[in-house]
């Protein structure tokens, strides 16, 4: 069994955006602050003398000069769209915890709000770190959704400046002439692809999905000649992979639940599976192979030119998450759906087993994977708020090390 040595990275394969579904959060719109009572005057002084003495240690927030990006090159993204890593640090918007972004430096796991204006309460939409919605990055820039009176597409710079507006997405009206706004967002090598909340009290309606260049906000909506295959709204399941966008299909009259997957350069969609269970993981797409997880079956590849699919490591557990790198592969596992034990297991690209971690629960849950970069594996305990990580160069060893809360630091 290799092991895994202290040179080894986790550097993320830049031809694929690993991207989950995200549904349209309702939008938090301050930051709750405690008022906390300090009586005497020395306690108050002390405090003000330990607040200076932390924000001096603090990284500085990057500023747009740092970043030498060629055009077109993209970075990688992983499953959820709050987390993006860069050369020059790591980006996370906790999407329970006022639409804040943060940022850390590489190899440091200590989050800070990306924001650097003097006196700013990072408690509205006037701080530069605010952003809402949804967020990815892009040749030099951070590109996010934000509702203000509509949803828009939006640009900023690396350290959070110049917040621009590219376009306002696309809105669907029900039979009533009301708009109907939101939806899920990916961002994938240079695009927005947009899953508009389709109106149901149309009889005629059809999910819509648009594709939205991030630089010129240019809007082509895709797989229109496939309409009628867009007839359900998929409520998960839902992944962009190699220039594909991966969902499911209405059920058939015999139960089945289909699975397609849309070609976002032609906007043409095919059935891949007949019959797709939602304990099944997310697919993500390496040189036209589908790697996977099957409930109760294992981790399997699918080979399109041969519509063959290989179990290559078989597993019977209800659930699993998986996150797939360029060296790796790392998969929580539940064994039932009374969730009553939980696994972190790590393997390499062949399929040998690195290591092993059954995870405790943190409150009433088992920490969730989130997010997968160079120099962590990040979990929270809510599906949001990032709370523990697990160092990647020690994977013979896996240990679940408890982060400082990421949204209790700030910089202003």
């Amino acid at each position: 069994m290799p092991e895994p040595t202290a040179n080894s990275q986790l550097t993320p394969d830049k031809s694929i955006c690993y991207n989950g579904f995200i549904r349209y959060r309702p939008p938090q719109k301050g930051v709750l602050l405690m008022k906390r009572r300090l009586l005497p005057s020395l306690l108050l002084a002390l405090a003000l003398a330990l607040a200076l003495t932390a924000c001096a240690s603090k990284p500085a927030v990057p500023t747009a000069t740092d970043f030498e990006v060629q055009p077109g090159e993209y970075r990688y993204q992983d499953v959820d769209i709050f987390f993006v890593e860069t050369e020059k640090g790591n980006y996370y918007m906790n999407p329970s915890g006022g639409g804040l972004i943060h940022f850390s430096e590489p190899g440091s796991h200590e989050f800070h709000v990306l924001c650097n204006k003097p006196n700013c309460g990072h408690a509205s939409a006037d701080c530069n770190a605010f952003l809402e919605v949804a967020f990815g990055y892009y040749n030099g820039h951070l590109y996010g959704v934000t509702l203000q009176d509509h949803f828009e597409l939006i640009q900023m710079d690396m350290d959070g400046t110049n917040h621009r507006v590219i376009t306002q997405l696309p809105e669907q009206k029900d039979l009533s002439g009301n708009f109907n706004g939101g939806g899920s967002y990916f961002f994938d090598n240079g695009y927005l692809i947009f899953l508009a909340f389709p109106c149901t009290s149309n009889p005629d309606y059809a999910l819509p999905v648009y594709k939205i260049q991030l630089e010129t906000g240019e809007t082509t909506q895709l797989f229109q000649e496939d309409i009628p295959l867009l007839t359900d709204w998929p409520a998960d399941g839902v992944s962009i992979s190699n220039g594909y966008l991966y969902f499911p299909l209405p059920q058939t009259s015999e139960g089945k639940r289909p699975y397609a997957e849309g070609n976002l350069e032609t906007g043409r969609i095919e059935r891949v599976f007949e019959d797709w269970k939602r304990e099944n993981s997310f697919i993500v797409n390496f040189d036209n192979v589908l790697h996977y997880h099957r409930a109760g079956v294992g981790l399997c590849e699918y080979d399109k030119a041969t519509g063959k699919e290989t179990v290559k490591v078989p597993m019977d557990v209800y659930y699993a998450d998986v996150s797939y790198t360029k060296d790796y592969i790392f998969l929580r596992t539940l064994d039932s759906a009374d969730f009553n034990q939980c696994v972190l297991l790590a393997y390499d690209r062949d399929y040998n087993l690195l290591g092993k971690l059954e995870l405790e629960k943190i409150g009433l849950r088992f920490p969730f994977l989130e997010y997968t970069t160079a120099n962590a594996i990040y979990f929270s305990a809510d599906g949001g708020t990032i709370t523990h990580y697990i160092d990647p160069h020690h994977l013979d060893r896996l240990e679940l090390i408890q982060l400082v809360d990421p949204t209790a630091r700030s910089h202003g």
